[in-house]
């Protein structure tokens, strides 16, 4: 049976979304060698290699490019440790994003950047990210897995330790097993009574060489 060819309306949709993915990846380039406050619009459409009105077409503002960076960042990772979603306990969830979020910016410096630099202005860092850490600590809140004063502390804390221990690594200021150190520390701050086991449990994720 032969292919319907694609309709014009189609191919034009792929096509705007193939340009939009090639200026959210220079702008992540971008972002992460400058910061997310120095580079205008102007900037990503010339390392992306495209007319400097190009990108209006598809980002009104730098805010929105920075937005769509940051949410692109969170989902990249949060699709590479889906299985851990399927870990029953909390702690263990909780602690095992954290060493991989550490882990990749070690292993995957632009990346890493990019989400630091974007974090505080752009945070939430997606959906996903958002919906996974608020059902860990819900979770660990309403079991007494954790003990926090707040929901709003306890993610305070955990997205926090987790940009500063991304941050320690990517600026070479980190000891060897960070990612596995400042989970612990987090896992403590919540009086997990079994937090250095649950700091350490292996991770598992084959074909991610940083989260072995």
């Amino acid at each position: 049976m032969t292919a319907k060819p694609a309709s014009r309306a189609e191919i034009g949709h792929a096509r705007r979304a193939r340009t939009r993915a090639r200026l959210v990846g220079a702008a992540t380039q971008v972002f992460a060698r400058l910061g997310p406050d120095a580079p205008a619009l102007e900037d990503v459409a010339s390392a992306a290699g495209v007319a400097r009105g190009t990108i209006y077409n598809h980002f009104e503002t730098r805010e929105a490019l920075l937005t769509a960076v940051a949410i692109e960042a969170a989902e990249v990772i949060g699709l590479e440790i889906l299985p851990l979603r399927a870990w029953r306990d909390p702690a263990a969830r909780l602690a095992a994003s954290l060493r991989c979020y550490i882990r990749r910016a070690g292993a995957e410096p632009e990346w890493g950047w990019a989400v630091v630099r974007i974090a505080f202005v752009a945070a939430p860092l997606g959906t996903r990210m958002t919906e996974n850490l608020g059902q860990d600590l819900r979770e660990g809140l309403e079991s007494g897995r954790f003990q926090a004063a707040s929901m709003q502390a306890a993610a305070d804390i955990v997205l926090g330790a987790g940009i500063l221990g991304m941050r320690a690594v990517l600026r070479g200021e980190a000891p060897p097993g960070h990612a596995e150190g400042v989970a612990l520390a987090v896992l403590r701050g919540f009086a997990v009574p079994d937090a250095e086991e649950v700091a350490r449990l292996p991770l598992g994720l084959p074909g991610l060489p940083w989260a072995s």
